[in-house]
């Protein structure tokens, strides 16, 4: 399986004696970087499955999926590896466009979401660029804004505010923009 930080997966697995014939009503557990995340009992198709939300984990990279039967008195304990490919999560950031009279202060504010969940992202680095150009780098907050006092020195009309982010172990780069409209 291959997905990104908070995507639905199924995780399967099918339980077959020597000559392929299924074998229903078998209790298969399912582990994912060694931790249970559930089990279920094989149809008459031989197959078990469970859903998985993917977690932060340790960020990207290649966690293993175990599927294990125990085995009974009639088999013997059967188990499978194979590998989760856990992908950055995608990000969501948007920036409030403000109008403010050229020379006073301007309180630029962006909300860092992840995706598809939309969660807060806390202290997280962000830079504010006005055209371009950063003007502040700062860590998002407790409730997932990047917040700055900008001093709007800059020509009167309208700038761009752009917030990036350049992405780490769990979250792809990213950014929002939004106007700068100096009176």
């Amino acid at each position: 399986r291959t997905g990104r930080i908070t995507s639905y997966q199924v995780l399967k697995a099918w339980l077959y004696k020597l000559d392929s014939t299924p074998i229903s009503g078998k209790t298969i557990t399912f582990k994912v970087d060694g931790s249970l995340v559930g089990s279920d009992v094989t149809r008459s198709t031989g197959l078990a499955q469970i859903g998985y939300t993917i977690p932060d984990g340790a960020g990207e990279g290649v966690r293993p999926i175990l599927a294990e039967w125990a085995g009974d008195g009639g088999f013997l304990p059967s188990s499978v590896t194979n590998n989760l490919t856990v992908q950055k999560a995608r990000i969501y950031i948007w920036v409030m466009s403000k109008s403010v009279k050229q020379g006073t202060n301007a309180p630029l504010y962006a909300y860092f979401r992840r995706l598809k969940d939309y969660q807060p992202q806390t202290n997280k680095p962000v830079d504010f660029k006005i055209d371009g150009t950063v003007v502040a780098s700062v860590l998002t907050d407790g409730t997932g804004v990047a917040r700055h006092s900008y001093l709007t020195l800059d020509p009167v009309g309208a700038h761009t505010i752009r917030c990036e982010f350049y992405g780490d172990a769990w979250l792809e780069a990213g950014f929002g923009e939004g106007t700068l409209n100096v009176l």
